[in-house]
């Protein structure tokens, strides 16, 4: 993404009155930031015109300021991670050179291209210390995100590290590995802001390979299974953003991004009179898209008791880019992401309950035309026909709602 392209959602996050831009700027793909303690990290970025400079960083944050919102940075890790790291040592990364997907002799990643940090290696919170310390002196906000979603367990049968760590006391599971790398990192990334708190993906407490213990001062990222989880960590009581995929990841309902994929593939199966009709099963894994209309009526809160909805401190929607770039993303967020801002604002039901889709739909409406007006690519969202006549569009007539 651009540093212009990040400037413009910036300022469409202000219209839309929303306060913070959750960026997360490297991936095991990527490398893009300059770290002036290891300048090597950057020959993983894309090109040497595909870099963040520390001047850009700075920009990007005192543009966000002077418009009201707050740039949270994330540094994915121990997952996701692989540029960047290795040029610094390779011994910090676990799988790195292995295959990733399941034809493997293990599963080591959910995408490529492999890699995730080595736990037990010392060098690891080494660096990671020198790299975290850097990043929170260009970062200065209170919140800091540390990732932690999407640990592959079969990563670590290529560690020497960790498959010795284990040997040493047979009945050590991948929880416990897990909880190592809190009980190790934890002190490390509070330490240096006295009133710093991080965020973290859900899959440190709700997954299969989850950490024991995670202090409650840890607000939690909720992306899976919504309703579920968002009720079990507020429980426990975490502050919870709520970013559940299968209402708020903008990115859902494309093709898959991986090129030969079989599960495209139609033809015969057996028999030369037997044709398979590929159902389509090759396409997002979070699909369908994800219109405005769900964005606006998901409740977050429901089936919360009171105490328990006090924790949900915001709510997120998500552009992951792996089909989007600087030209696409602007489309690809606005209008929809507007229909969230208004639902954790002005709830979507009126005083006596009703839904408010009437009154919100002619509002969005408008904002994509407004959008428009001022330059910005926002996706539309009707014909033209249905913007000049008002409710003549609707599937249902609710005299009372519009009038």
């Amino acid at each position: 993404m651009t540093v212009q392209s990040l400037l413009d959602q910036i300022d469409i996050l202000a219209m839309a009155k929303m306060n913070v831009l959750h960026w997360h700027f490297v991936e095991s793909q990527s490398w893009p930031i300059e770290m002036l303690k290891y300048p090597q990290m950057t020959n993983d970025a894309y090109s040497p015109e595909e870099i963040y400079t520390q001047e850009d960083i700075k920009k990007i944050l005192k543009y966000g300021r002077e418009r009201g919102v707050r740039i949270i940075p994330e540094l994915d890790m121990p997952g996701h991670s692989s540029s960047g790291w290795r040029s610094v040592d390779p011994e910090i990364i676990s799988c790195g050179d292995a295959f990733w997907c399941q034809s493997d002799k293990f599963h080591t990643s959910v995408e490529p291209n492999p890699g995730q940090l080595d736990i037990i290696y010392e060098n690891t919170h080494e660096v990671l210390k020198d790299v975290y310390g850097e990043l929170s002196g260009l970062f200065d906000d209170n919140l800091f995100h540390v990732g932690a979603d999407e640990i592959v367990a079969d990563c670590y049968n290529y560690s020497t590290h960790v498959q010795r760590w284990f040997a040493e006391d047979s009945s050590r599971t991948f929880r416990d590995l897990i909880q190592y790398w809190v009980d190790k990192t934890y002190p490390m990334f509070t330490g240096l802001k006295k009133d710093r708190r991080l965020i973290m993906w859900e899959d440190i407490l709700t997954s299969d390979i989850s950490a024991f213990n995670l202090s409650e001062e840890v607000i939690m990222q909720v992306w899976t299974n919504g309703p579920v989880h968002i009720k079990d960590l507020t429980s426990r009581g975490h502050d919870v953003i709520v970013s559940t995929s299968d209402y708020l990841y903008l990115d859902c309902g494309e093709a898959s991004w991986l090129p030969n994929d079989p599960n495209f593939i139609d033809g015969f199966v057996g028999t030369p009179d037997t044709y398979n009709y590929n159902p389509g099963y090759g396409s997002s894994w979070c699909g369908p898209y994800k219109t405005y209309q769900r964005i606006y009526n998901y409740d977050i809160a429901a089936n919360l008791t009171d105490e328990e909805a006090a924790h949900i401190i915001g709510g997120e929607v998500a552009i992951w880019a792996e089909q989007t770039d600087s030209l696409t993303l602007t489309s690809m967020v606005w209008p929809r992401s507007a229909a969230y801002a208004e639902n954790l604002w002005s709830g979507n039901r009126d005083e006596s309950g009703k839904r408010r889709n009437f009154v919100f739909t002619q509002r969005i409406l408008n904002f994509r035309e407004y959008l428009v007006a001022l330059g910005f690519s926002a996706k539309a969202l009707v014909p033209k026909y249905c913007l000049q006549h008002p409710h003549a569009c609707d599937r249902q007539w609710d005299i009372a709602a519009a009038n």
